[in-house]
């Protein structure tokens, strides 16, 4: 379904940027994505986790086989630890999950918590209507990113314009999305060397050492780190500022707008308010047997995760917001499963629990300025959310 220039809510498990709709869970029909090329769409709940676990799946796509997007996308970089199986992958998230434990991402409640309220005190100033996209749920995670790891803040609007259209789709974007991973390139090429004259103690401190102190292999390459450095800047807000301004909307359109904000009710918001609508394609590397059907080697498949999270021999009601929900155990797939798991999962919980809290004490009444149907929604990308979220209180 294309929904280029599309406005208000979109239907309940559609893909932005003229990815494939898939109503009902189940099957592996043929799909036809932006770039032209076929995929088997994979759906069912069981059947997305098994692709995303099987090491018959691969993310080491072949040259010149299907893509997203036309003219390249994401899954052309080699150095990137999306597009890497074991053991390449194993040994490079090694080098970087000790950031993201519970333990470490726990810490940085505070800080995330004064950045929110701060935010919100910011947002109260300004006029009415007030644009939450850009006063709060862009900036809370791109400063949080920029500070753990150690990457200028007052770059924040090129690291949206960057991320953006990395994550684009469109059948127009090849040629600029080649522009621009270049220059994102060349951007964090240069900050690494400035960080490595004058090092600090952030998280690019510590991916830089570890380019550095190994001599064995077992740490980054170069290109390694800077791949790295970029999907952690364009993963850490992009995903979690389009879940905030979303699963606002779903509250107050729905009338559960809170007065407390709990893990339970987090979890319904990833579940009910995917933000990545789809999975990065794999490639079967053999047959394999899935609950719905074969899938054969050479054929490249596309989880479908926004509508995994809709099963409802899963999900009972599947459409409904139910935040009590989580508590019977079923477990969406927002962030993935198996070795591709997002790393940041723990940070983007925390980011979205304070978000909402904070946002809930502050303005208590708040509400759409504008009738839902007229929330313009963002198409084009691999992510799906407001352009704008016009709201008062």
């Amino acid at each position: 379904m294309d929904v280029e220039g599309g406005s208000g809510k979109l239907p309940e498990v559609a893909t932005p940027g003229g990815l494939p709709d898939v109503a009902v869970p189940g099957g592996l029909p043929e799909v036809t994505v932006p770039s032209g090329d076929v995929m088997r769409a994979v759906s069912a709940h069981g059947d997305v986790r098994r692709v995303l676990a099987d090491p018959r799946f691969s993310r080491e796509l072949r040259p010149g086989g299907p893509r997203l997007a036309k003219g390249g996308d994401v899954s052309d970089d080699p150095y990137s630890l999306l597009n890497m199986d074991p053991p390449r992958h194993t040994r490079i998230r090694r080098t970087v999950s000790g950031a993201f434990t519970p333990r470490r991402t726990a810490a940085w409640r505070p800080r995330v918590a004064a950045i929110a309220a701060e935010l919100a005190e910011e947002m109260a100033t300004r006029p009415v209507p007030c644009d939450l996209v850009a006063a709060f749920a862009f900036p809370l995670p791109v400063r949080v990113i920029c500070e753990l790891l150690g990457v200028p803040h007052q770059d924040r609007d090129r690291f949206r314009v960057w991320a953006d259209t990395t994550l684009s789709i469109g059948p127009e974007g090849g040629r600029r999305r080649s522009a621009t991973g270049r220059e994102f390139r060349a951007y964090v090429e240069a900050l690494v060397e400035k960080r490595r004259a004058d090092p600090g103690d952030a998280l690019l401190d510590a991916l830089i050492a570890a380019r550095d102190e190994e001599g064995d292999g077992s740490g980054l390459s170069g290109p390694e780190l800077v791949s790295m450095v970029i999907n952690i800047i364009t993963a850490g807000h992009e995903t979690t500022a389009h879940l905030v301004a979303t699963a606002v909307f779903t509250l107050v359109t729905e009338g559960r707008w809170p007065t407390r904000v709990g893990p339970e009710l987090v979890e319904e918001v990833l579940r009910h308010d995917t933000p990545a609508t789809v999975a990065m394609p794999r490639l079967a590397v053999e047959d394999v047997e899935l609950a719905s059907g074969t899938v054969r080697a050479g054929e490249t498949v596309l989880p479908m995760i926004a509508v995994a999270n809709r099963d409802a021999a899963v999900f009972p009601d599947p459409d409904a917001f139910v935040p009590e929900r989580s508590a019977g155990g079923a477990s969406h797939v927002t962030f993935g499963h198996g070795p591709h798991f997002c790393l940041g999962a723990n940070l983007a919980r925390l980011e979205v629990e304070v978000a909402l809290a904070t946002l809930a004490e502050r303005f208590p009444a708040l509400e759409l300025a504008v009738p839902a149907e007229q929330v313009s929604w963002r198409s084009g990308g691999i992510v799906s959310g407001p352009d704008r979220l016009p709201v008062r209180w």
